[in-house]
C-alpha cells in the first residue's frame, strides 16, 4: 500500500471510530458540579412512613430521591414550625425551621412533587381556619360593637355641655381603650407565596412569625438580591427569620411592631446555572445566607425515566398525609415553642459530629474554604434530629431525641450535606477556567467536532496561551461535553492538531 493509501485508510479509520463513538455519549455533568461525586439521599435514615413515602414518589414521578426528601424535610419544618425548639443544653437552643434549596433543570418534574409533598400542609391550613372561623366571628362582632360604642361616645364629647365635657372625654377614652383591647384574630396560616422581604416581613408579624414557603421556580433569590426593591438586596430578614432573631416591623402611620421568635422555613428548587448567580447577590457570602442553606445538586435523570412508573400505593399517601396533618394539629396548640430535650447519647452523637466538621475546617482539612456552611452544620443536624424525633414517636416533645435518630442526622449530614456542600460552593466559586469552558461550550454547541486550533482561532484574545485553552478544553471533557478523537499521523509535515467531539446531548 503507498503512502497515500495508508493515509486514506488512516483517515477512514479515524472516522469510524469517531462515528462509533458518537453514539455511546451520556449526559454531560454540569460545569461546576464534580462527576461522580455526589451521593444519593439516604432516606432509609428518615422515619420509615417518610422514608416509603420519599422512594415512592420518586419512582412514580421518575426523580431522583433527593427532591421529595428535602422537600419531606420542609414540610415537617413547616408542620412543626415555630412551636418547638431543639434544647441541647440549658445554653443551646435550636428553632426547628429549614432553609433548603435543590439545583434540578428544567423539565425534572419539580412542580407534580411540589404538588404532593405540600398537599396535607394546604389542607391542614383549610382545617385551621375552618375551627378558628367561630372564634374569629366572635371576636369580630365584639369589636364592632366595641367600636361603635367608642365612636359613639366621641361624638357625644362633641354634643356634651361644658359642665359634662370631662365626663364625656372620660366614657369615651373607657370605651375607646376597650375596642383596643379586643383582637380579632388572622385565619391562620401556614403557607405563602413569593413575595417581597418587607411584604414578607409584614405576614411574619401577623402570624407570629411562624410561615413556609414552598417554590418551585426559583424566583426568591432574585427577590433577596433585590428585584422588586430600589435599594438592592435585602437579606437582613431572611437572616434573622432562620436563625429566629427579632425582626422589626416598620408599617406606614404605625408605631413599629416585632417579631420575637421568627421561624420561617423555605423549601425551594433552583436551575444548575442560578448557582453561580446567587453567589454574586450583594452580601450573601459576607452575611451568612449562603451557609443557611441546605444544598442538593442530584443528578439529572432526564432521558433516563421510565413510561409508566408504578403509582404511590395508597396506604403510602395516606399515611404520609395523616402523619403531617397530624403534626400540625398536635402543635398548633403551643403559644410559646416547647423545648425537646436531647439525651446523653443524642448529645454525644452531635459533639462527635461538631468534631469532625471543627477538624475538617482547619487550614489542612476540606472545609475550610466553606467554613460559613461549616460553622453552621450541626446547628442544621441539631435541627434535622429534633424533625426526625418528633416525626417517629407520638407526642414525642413529651421524650428527649435519643441516640439513634441523632445519629441518623449527622449520617445525613456527614454522609450527604457536606459532600453536596462542597460541590454547591465549587459551582459558585469564580473560576477563570470555568468561564472560559462556558464560551467555548456556547461556540461549539451544534457542531458534531472541532480542532483545538479551531478553537483558538475563534477566540483570539481570550486566552494568554494554548496552555490556558487547554485547562477549559480539558474541564469540558472531564463533565463529558466534549471526547478528544483519534488524530492520524502519517509522518509527513505538521502535525493534525487535536480534535473533539461535540456530545449532542444537552445538561
Amino acid at each position: 500500500m503507498t503512502d497515500d493509501g495508508r493515509g486514506r485508510y488512516a483517515d477512514r479509520l479515524v472516522e469510524e471510530i469517531q462515528r462509533q463513538s458518537a453514539r455511546n455519549w451520556e449526559k454531560p455533568v454540569p460545569l461546576g458540579q464534580k462527576p461522580g461525586t455526589v451521593p444519593v439521599f439516604p432516606a432509609h435514615r428518615l422515619p420509615p412512613w417518610l422514608a416509603e413515602y420519599v422512594n415512592a414518589l420518586a419512582v412514580t414521578l421518575q426523580v431522583p430521591t433527593d427532591l421529595p426528601a428535602f422537600l419531606v424535610l420542609g414540610a415537617l419544618a413547616a408542620a412543626i414550625g415555630g412551636h418547638a425548639e431543639a434544647e441541647v443544653h440549658a445554653d443551646w437552643r435550636e428553632p426547628l425551621n429549614l432553609y433548603t434549596a435543590t439545583a434540578m433543570p428544567p423539565g425534572s418534574r419539580k412542580t407534580p412533587v411540589f404538588k404532593r409533598v405540600v398537599a396535607p400542609l394546604e389542607a391542614a391550613e383549610k382545617r385551621l381556619v375552618e375551627r378558628a372561623r367561630p372564634d374569629i366571628i366572635d371576636a369580630r362582632v365584639r369589636y364592632n360593637d366595641a367600636k361603635y360604642r367608642a365612636d359613639k361616645a366621641q361624638d357625644d364629647v362633641g354634643r356634651a355641655k361644658e359642665e359634662a365635657k370631662d365626663e364625656a372625654v372620660h366614657f369615651a377614652k373607657a370605651m375607646a381603650e376597650l375596642a383596643e383591647t379586643i383582637e380579632v384574630p388572622l385565619s391562620p396560616r401556614l403557607l405563602v407565596d413569593d413575595v417581597t422581604p418587607e411584604a414578607l416581613a409584614s405576614l411574619l408579624h401577623d402570624h407570629k412569625g411562624r410561615l413556609a414557603m414552598f417554590s418551585d421556580e426559583g424566583e426568591v433569590f432574585p427577590i433577596m438580591a433585590g428585584r422588586y426593591s430600589s435599594g438592592g438586596a435585602n437579606l437582613g430578614m431572611y437572616l434573622k427569620a432562620h436563625s429566629g432573631s427579632q425582626i422589626r416591623v416598620d408599617r406606614k402611620g404605625r408605631d413599629p411592631e416585632y417579631v420575637e421568635r421568627p421561624a420561617l422555613t423555605m423549601a425551594l428548587t433552583i436551575q444548575p446555572a442560578m448557582l453561580a448567580k446567587i453567589a454574586t447577590i450583594e452580601g450573601a457570602k459576607g452575611r451568612g445566607l449562603l451557609g443557611r442553606f441546605l444544598w442538593a445538586v442530584p443528578p439529572s435523570n432526564i432521558g433516563y425515566r421510565i413510561s409508566q412508573p408504578d403509582p404511590i400505593p395508597a396506604d403510602v399517601a395516606a399515611t404520609y398525609a395523616e402523619g403531617i396533618g397530624a403534626l400540625v394539629d398536635e402543635f398548633a396548640q403551643w403559644d410559646e415553642p416547647v423545648p425537646i430535650p436531647f439525651s446523653f447519647e443524642a448529645v454525644a452523637a452531635i459533639v462527635r459530629f461538631q468534631t469532625m466538621i471543627e477538624t475538617r475546617m482547619k487550614p489542612e482539612g476540606d472545609l475550610p474554604h466553606i467554613a460559613d456552611w461549616g460553622a453552621k452544620a450541626t446547628g442544621h443536624i441539631v435541627r434535622i434530629a429534633t424533625l426526625l424525633h418528633l416525626a417517629t414517636h407520638t407526642q414525642a416533645w413529651r421524650t428527649p431525641v435519643d441516640g439513634r435518630v441523632a445519629m441518623d442526622a449527622c449520617y445525613i449530614g456527614e454522609h450527604y450535606l457536606i459532600p453536596h456542600a462542597l460541590v454547591v460552593f465549587e459551582a459558585m466559586a469564580d473560576r477563570p477556567e470555568r468561564e472560559h469552558a462556558r464560551v467555548i461550550l456556547g461556540w461549539a454547541r451544534g457542531r458534531e467536532s472541532f480542532t483545538r486550533r479551531d478553537a483558538h482561532r475563534n477566540h483570539q484574545g481570550r486566552f494568554r496561551d494554548v496552555e490556558e485553552l487547554q485547562q477549559a478544553l480539558d474541564l469540558l471533557e472531564a463533565h463529558g461535553y466534549i471526547r478528544r478523537q483519534p488524530t492520524p499521523t502519517t509522518g509527513r509535515g505538521r502535525p493534525p492538531s487535536q480534535r473533539y467531539a461535540v456530545n449532542p446531548l444537552r445538561e
